[in-house]
């Protein structure tokens, strides 16, 4: 006979919540019931004939309920919804866990986002300002532009770059004396470590193609 692996309780609240509580004994005295009697069902009774009491007082209603005798509002009605509502279960939960449920669902959001309340699909919204966008130039590739120096540029890519000097004026060091600078990509690589360095002066230009 193959030995049975111990079960380990590490709570017992974990066991208790799953049985229900059952009354069997008041004080010396047995109820007559066999089974007992569950506290959610006793619980229900009480809920029940408050609810009663409190409408017997309401102005429209409260005639029309005051027309049924006192013992089936008091007792008959309470412990007949009492015993309905604690064997009825809703997807398997009591009826009290439903309904909080469902007046949960009833007053929460129906429309997220980024977790926050947000509006409905299809409703109207205000504009309350313009949003730009524009990109960040930190991809990988250049986009098409022209820079105007004075200016210090960091090329982190490998590119091609195409100078032109004024007539007359022979290359210096550098992009010294240049008046344009044209920058195209070159072979798709990894990124410069550390990346070149372009100082434009004052009146050149630098144009990405």
């Amino acid at each position: 006979m193959a030995a049975r692996e111990p079960l380990y309780v590490r709570s017992y609240r974990s066991v208790l919540d799953a049985v229900e509580r059952r009354v069997y004994r008041i004080d010396r005295w047995r109820l007559p019931m066999p089974g007992g009697v569950g506290v959610r069902a006793v619980l229900y009774v009480v809920a029940m004939a408050v609810a009663v009491a409190v409408t017997t007082r309401l102005p429209v209603v409260g005639p029309l309920v005051g027309l049924v005798p006192a013992s089936i509002r008091f007792v008959g009605l309470p412990v007949l919804a009492g015993w309905g509502l604690s064997t009825w279960r809703i997807d398997g939960r009591p009826p009290h866990c439903a309904l909080i449920s469902a007046g949960r669902y009833a007053f929460r959001a129906k429309t997220l986002s980024g977790l926050r309340r947000a509006p409905a699909c299809g409703s109207s919204s205000l504009v309350i300002e313009r949003i730009q966008l524009a990109p960040a130039g930190d991809e990988a590739s250049y986009r098409r532009g022209r820079i105007r120096g004075p200016a210090r540029l960091i090329l982190r890519y490998p590119a091609v770059l195409q100078v032109e000097r004024r007539v007359g004026r022979r290359g210096g060091r550098g992009l010294a004396g240049a008046t344009k600078v044209s920058i195209r990509a070159g072979a798709p690589g990894r990124a410069l470590s550390p990346g070149h360095e372009l100082a434009v002066p004052t009146g050149g230009a630098v144009i990405f193609r």
